[in-house]
């Protein structure tokens, strides 16, 4: 019930989700996410071949 605190609220105003929600669900969140992913994947892989790992 946390999640929804007040249910009686008339049908003609839409409830915006909240932070926890509203954050994975940006499209724009999850590109930053999966590049900031990416470019770390990509730092490690300079790291080990630098470090004549691989």
């Amino acid at each position: 019930m946390a999640r929804y605190p007040d249910s009686r609220r008339s049908g003609d105003i839409e409830a915006t989700p909240d932070t926890p929600t509203l954050i994975p669900t940006n499209p724009r969140v999850k590109a930053i996410l999966w590049l900031l992913v990416a470019a770390m994947a990509v730092l490690v892989m300079i790291g080990m071949f630098a470090s004549d790992v691989l």
